[in-house]
């Protein structure tokens, strides 16, 4: 199992909608589920981080293999969490493109999904 950090910049005031992106989640599992597993990666977990005046989202992801996952969403067969999704990281989601932070070890290679 694979491990990546992601760190996204969010816009001022964004905290709120992430509160909002992750109870849609969690009471719409199923959705998200179903798309990460079509894409070939899930959700471990999501952090947020306020430093100065500045937002970040951190979401740990994990894949089987990151070589292997979707890249072109055309085939894609989304549900009803695209349209959340996309809102939210049109309207939260900072200009800048977001961080990769590298990955030195993962201690849990469980392969599990929870919410």
């Amino acid at each position: 199992m694979e491990t990546k950090l992601l760190k996204i910049k969010l816009n001022p005031g964004s905290r709120e909608k992430v509160d909002s992106l992750l109870a849609y989640m969690k009471s719409h599992i199923d959705f998200p589920k179903q798309e990460m597993e079509q894409k070939g990666y899930f959700w471990d977990s999501v952090f947020y981080d306020c430093e100065a005046e500045d937002e970040f989202l951190y979401i740990v992801l994990k894949s089987k293999s990151f070589s292997k996952i979707m890249t072109d969403e055309a085939g894609l067969i989304s549900t009803p969490f695209r349209e959340v999704y996309e809102k939210f990281r049109k309207e939260c989601w900072a200009p800048e493109h977001y961080n990769d932070v590298e990955a030195l070890f993962c201690f849990n290679k469980e392969v599990s999904f929870e919410a």
